[in-house]
């Protein structure tokens, strides 16, 4: 290797770069996503890929939350670092042990893969009295035995088993068993689907083959938070190897690194690693961290937080109990939403498309849906709505908003509608109209409040109308549409989870607000 001064920088050329990993479709797909990452900065370099079996690859009868939680996964490739036979190893950041021993270092990772899991059940399983699902994480199990029973469009109750092997491997499980359903992170899917090189197009064809015929759904991170640092790729090295640490350098995305090591701590305060009953995930949405953290603890204490980091004192400083709208769900109400009879026949013929639905009124019966169209929410209680009148939600854009949390099919590429008012102009997506929207009276009571929170940018607009003085107020609103509708009439409008966390945080500043009167 040598030193090269290139426009004021050091560029660095390698002959030989040896990647180690383990050997499974998925491992050896990321091996060469880390690969390609180096390439892109150093084209000269030739790779050398060693694949190897690891502990955790060759016991595939224990459960895994009854082995050991160091390193099953990682520590037979590190001991190739440690001897000099690999100069990197590439893992999947949530197999390696929350604390590293000595002699090596995660040097750097990549851009992330999905953070969510993903759960598959069995056509025939549908509508089962009792569903076993394959599942190695106690989290999983914790968290999903909470959802699933909601999020399910017929009751069952749900049970977890053990399953160990490849993403592949798993899958046949399934297929080949009696087993209803199974879980799994979607990082994995996605990472061998996208692939189209011919190394892995077997692994591809025959993972599509597999899941082609059972139903999925993507699952979501305020409900089913992830293992921390899931979707995420560790790359690690010698310590003191500066000529690696130098590509290293190169090729780390500093904002996802910092992203699981928030991730990893917070994990590490709990007490645990794989074995947890505790997901952790941090997200970045519109420019501020949502954390969300859910679970049981080892002294089986119930945790569930879910909250956008910000500084909100200077915005509520004049907050007090008489002065913000609406102070009740009631006071929200600002239409009539009134069906179009038109629109029932328009839903039905839609067949193979994605239907994205930001309110469960906007459909009222339980078979307006064909079953060939993949059916997306706004939030979780869009869902539990729609699963309530007999639909198979595959996801959520969770209440972050359709930008920050897209609706897709990872399998198909489809044409999204969505499923809204008929005097909707402010959406450039194709949609359906199934209501129309019947204004009521204002409430006289919103002239006099300083503090507004907005379910939808409709509501916003009609009071606006009625009082233009509100404008130079204090508004808030969600992530999403509405708030993007907001912003162009008021540039500082604040964004909140939901409703319930406003009157969370307004709760939280009135008293003190009061002391300080």
């Amino acid at each position: 290797m040598c030193l090269l001064k290139n426009n004021s920088h050091l560029v660095l050329t390698l002959k030989n770069l040896k990647i180690v990993s383990r050997k499974s479709p998925l491992a050896r797909i990321q091996a060469q996503l880390v690969a390609k990452a180096i390439r892109d900065e150093f084209p000269d370099i030739i790779f050398e890929h060693i694949y190897k079996s690891t502990l955790g690859d060759a016991d595939l009868t224990t459960p895994l939350n009854q082995m050991p939680d160091i390193g099953v996964f990682t520590n037979d490739i590190r001991n190739d670092l440690l001897h000099g036979e690999a100069d990197i190893a590439v893992h999947s950041w949530k197999d390696l042990p929350v604390d590293l021993e000595e002699g090596t270092e995660i040097s750097a990772t990549i851009n992330r893969a999905d953070t969510r899991d993903m759960i598959f059940l069995k056509e025939d399983s549908l509508g089962k009295q009792n569903l076993s699902i394959l599942s190695s994480s106690p989290r999983r199990e914790k968290n999903l035995s909470l959802f699933l029973p909601l999020a399910l469009p017929f009751q069952s109750n749900i049970s977890f088993k053990d399953v160990r092997g490849n993403i592949h491997t798993r899958l046949k499980k399934l297929i080949e068993g009696d087993d209803d359903g199974l879980v799994v992170a979607k990082a994995a899917i996605d990472r061998i689907i996208d692939q189209n090189v011919d190394e892995f197009i077997e692994d591809k064809k025959e993972l599509l083959d597999i899941t082609k015929n059972l139903k999925w759904m993507v699952l979501p991170i305020s409900q089913n938070p992830c293992a921390a640092a899931q979707g995420a790729l560790a790359i690690e090295s010698r310590e003191g190897d500066l000529k690696v640490e130098e590509i290293m350098k190169r090729i780390n995305n500093e904002a996802i690194f910092e992203e699981v090591e928030k991730e990893r701590s917070l994990l590490k305060s709990f007490g645990g690693g794989c074995h947890q009953k505790i997901g952790v995930a941090c997200e970045t949405i519109d420019g501020s961290s949502l954390l969300t953290v859910k679970g049981e603890t080892e002294d089986r204490e119930e945790i569930s937080q879910r909250a956008l980091e910000k500084d909100y004192e200077d915005y509520f400083k004049s907050i007090d109990e008489e002065n913000y709208f609406p102070s009740n769900k009631e006071e929200q109400k600002f239409f009539e939403r009134l069906p179009i009879e038109d629109s029932i026949d328009s839903l039905k013929q839609l067949k193979n498309v994605g239907i994205y639905i930001s309110r469960s009124n906007a459909i009222d019966d339980s078979d307006l849906i064909d079953k060939s169209n993949t059916i997306w929410t706004s939030g979780i209680e869009t869902w539990k709505s729609m699963a309530q009148k007999g639909y198979w939600v595959n996801g959520t854009s969770d209440s972050l908003g359709e930008d920050n949390s897209l609706a897709e099919d990872p399998f198909r590429k489809l044409d999204w509608l969505k499923v809204t008012h008929i005097d909707n102009q402010d959406d450039p997506k194709k949609s359906v109209a199934t209501y129309k929207l019947e204004p009521l009276e204002v409430n006289q009571r919103i002239k006099d409040c300083d503090y507004f929170y907005w379910m939808s940018a409709s509501s916003f607009k009609l009071a606006l109308q009625k009082f233009p003085e509100i404008k130079n107020k204090n508004h808030a609103c969600g992530l999403g549409s509405t708030h993007k509708i907001i912003k162009k009439e008021v540039p500082d409008v604040m964004t909140f989870l939901s409703y319930e966390s406003w009157q969370e945080s307004i709760k939280a500043h009135i008293r003190p607000n009061k002391q300080n009167g």
